[in-house]
């Protein structure tokens, strides 16, 4: 989720770029996205009811791409996040939303074994994956972020990329593509303004101090 509102205020900037455009890079997934997305896959609704399938074709399909992926588990989140976190449990990890979180991070472990199994690289973030990913990314060991929480932008991302479709029928899939360099050229926001907007207009940490129109 991160700080409410700021996708529809970076939206000016957002580029939908080839899937295909990716190839040659390495970039920072972060898991937990992936495996909630994989609940939500029509196809699989009712007959896949894990979620290790969808990552295995992702990471199958963008591999013969070129794409090299490094993926990101979550570790503890900050205590002051714990509230956030609870409200979030039953609407985010869809299939899992009956079960605890504890459930959903053993499937994490399991697609994280899996990845074991097809030499894919992974780590553990000290806190939260997307200030991992948005780290790796920051000191250019990384080419860009693969995360939905748009707070990767304050812990220092440079490029950020979501909704990807990997449709096999398109013959052109996109991904929306989104860079730190035009949040602040065009739109005029820094860092440090970001984080102002994540106070003012509520995030994971704190609630809204003013209502957007």
């Amino acid at each position: 989720m991160g700080v409410q509102d700021l996708w529809s205020i970076v939206e000016p900037v957002r580029e939908s770029v080839p899937l295909y455009s990716l190839s040659g890079k390495t970039l920072a997934v972060d898991l937990s996205l992936w495996v909630c997305e994989a609940q939500h896959v029509q196809a699989m609704m009712g007959r896949v009811t894990k979620p290790h399938l969808n990552l295995f074709f992702r990471v199958s399909s963008l591999t013969l791409m070129g794409v090299k992926l490094v993926f990101v588990m979550e570790g503890e989140a900050p205590k002051i996040k714990a509230e956030t976190m609870n409200k979030r449990t039953e609407t985010r990890y869809g299939g899992f939303k009956k079960t605890s979180r504890g459930r959903f991070k053993a499937v994490l472990r399991e697609c994280a074994e899996m990845l074991d199994y097809l030499g894919v690289p992974w780590v553990t973030a000290a806190g939260e994956a997307e200030a991992m990913c948005a780290y790796l990314d920051s000191q250019g060991l990384v080419d860009g972020c693969i995360t939905n929480d748009g707070d990767a932008f304050l812990y220092g991302a440079r490029t950020v990329y979501r909704n990807f479709n990997m449709n096999s029928k398109l013959q052109d899939p996109q991904v929306d593509c989104y860079q730190t360099s035009r949040v602040q050229t065009d739109l005029n926001l820094s860092r440090e303004n970001l984080v102002g907007l994540a106070i003012l207009l509520g995030c994971d940490y704190i609630p809204k101090v003013v209502k957007t129109p």
